[in-house]
């Protein structure tokens, strides 16, 4: 069978490559962010816009609710948790350890954390900022700037106690969990529109972010072969 030239799509794998090239592994959403954060000025101004009320995290998005304002169909999988929410769980191992006492982002997608579609589930921690931390107003600084892959600014959550300034959410490490304890967990907030792109694109740019230098190798070996 042969694909028309006119109908927009790869006709082979060189030209597959070359339309995945600018898609897979481009790191573009995370210099928009940077450049926005640089754009605000200082840590305080920052950490204002980032603390306000819905702006980065909102109450948890409960499904019933947006089933009954008509924003999601009734013949859509129902869930119970969305990728990115807060949560806390006893359930949780990092490298075959449980972790306890914690609050925890859901790294998995959304379809996925549908009950009998997976197995696991991906969590990451969400460590808390205390007043008394003498390092607090560095680490507030770096993470307001997202010039990092290591970690993203979250403001203080539901349940935080008195003296927790900001959240830092750690992509260095990835904590496992059975599905089903997951969707019995205890859910603290769901990240708003604009907190789930940023939440995707360091996401995204940890995993599939590559290089110049190995962009140039792995085209080179191609052209050897």
């Amino acid at each position: 069978m042969t694909i028309a030239t006119n109908s927009g799509l790869p006709e082979n794998l060189a030209e597959l490559e070359a339309r995945l090239s600018t898609l897979s592994h481009d790191d573009q959403a995370l210099k928009i962010i940077q450049n926005f954060a640089q754009k605000l000025g200082k840590t305080s101004k920052r950490q204002d816009l980032f603390n306000f009320k819905g702006a980065l995290v909102r109450e948890p998005i409960i499904y019933q609710d947006v089933l009954s304002r008509g924003l999601i169909n009734a013949d859509e999988d129902p869930f119970t948790l969305l990728q990115g929410d807060i949560i806390s769980t006893d359930a949780a191992y990092f490298l075959g350890e449980r972790i306890t006492g914690m609050k925890f982002a859901v790294a998995t997608s959304t379809c996925d954390l549908v009950p009998g579609r997976r197995e696991y589930a991906v969590l990451l921690r969400v460590q808390p900022i205390k007043t008394n931390d003498p390092n607090a107003k560095q680490l507030l600084g770096e993470l307001l700037k997202f010039n990092s892959t290591q970690r993203m600014y979250l403001p203080p959550l539901p349940g935080d106690s008195s003296d927790v300034v900001a959240n830092s959410l750690v992509f260095d490490g990835i904590i496992q969990v059975r599905l089903s304890d997951l969707l019995i967990a205890t859910r603290y907030a769901s990240l708003s529109l604009v907190g789930w792109r940023i939440f995707g694109s360091l996401v995204r740019s940890i995993i599939v972010r590559a290089g110049a230098s190995e962009v140039r190798m792995r085209s080179s070996i191609q052209e050897l072969e």
